[in-house]
């Protein structure tokens, strides 16, 4: 979506390839939430038990508007390129059934230091305090792992569950973007960002407290 991110502050070239390169490289989201992995075609159907639920995948503008096996197929496949050019990963974690039990889908701008991440919880663990335990988790993962300077993220207008999140974790919301489908449908969305300096301060904040 070419209007995000809305900050945007060069890195140096070996900053940027280090940053491809450890997305090419990655394989877990290792971290607060164990056991996300690289999502691939093997885990299409799974994927689709879990985004088929009408209070998930539906609500959400980054995946098919159709959702199955096939579809799902198709989207892991897309993230495996993203992946080879060092521009994203999709992540999905399981329970000891093999049904996904989540999913974090990041998209990277080197060039810039910044990324973006969504993701979704199975709706049997929403309410839970999951979502948030995922939320942070990711949030985690894009400054101590990954090394971004910047988070940018975006949330449909009404979706409250998702601003009280991103207001938790010190996201800073930035006006409104429009973002869209893959069928190209538009989104009017909110538009948040979060630096790494800021979180780290308030890191620190938190635990002398």
């Amino acid at each position: 979506m070419a209007e995000i991110p809305k900050t945007r502050m060069s890195v140096s070239a070996d900053e940027a390839a280090r940053l491809r390169a450890f997305t090419r490289n990655a394989e877990w989201m290792n971290g607060r939430i164990a056991g996300a992995r690289v999502a691939q075609p093997k885990d299409a159907e799974a994927l689709a038990g879990l985004l088929s639920d009408p209070s998930i995948g539906p609500k959400i503008y980054t995946v098919p508007s159709v959702i199955n096996a096939a579809t799902m197929s198709a989207f892991i496949e897309d993230h495996l390129m993203q992946r080879a050019r060092g521009e994203g990963i999709l992540f999905v974690s399981f329970n000891t059934d093999g049904a996904a039990t989540a999913y974090f889908d990041v998209e990277l701008w080197p060039e810039w230091g910044a990324v973006k991440f969504g993701g979704a919880v199975r709706a049997s663990r929403q309410g839970r305090g999951f979502g948030g335990a995922c939320g942070l988790a990711a949030v985690e993962w894009c400054f101590d792992q990954l090394g971004v300077a910047r988070i940018c993220e975006t949330t449909a207008l009404d979706n409250d569950r998702s601003i009280r999140l991103l207001s938790r974790l010190g996201f800073e919301q930035l006006g409104q973007v429009t973002a869209y489908r893959p069928d190209g449908t538009p989104r009017a969305s909110l538009y948040w960002e979060l630096e790494r300096s800021r979180w780290t301060e308030g890191r620190a904040v938190r635990r002398a407290g």
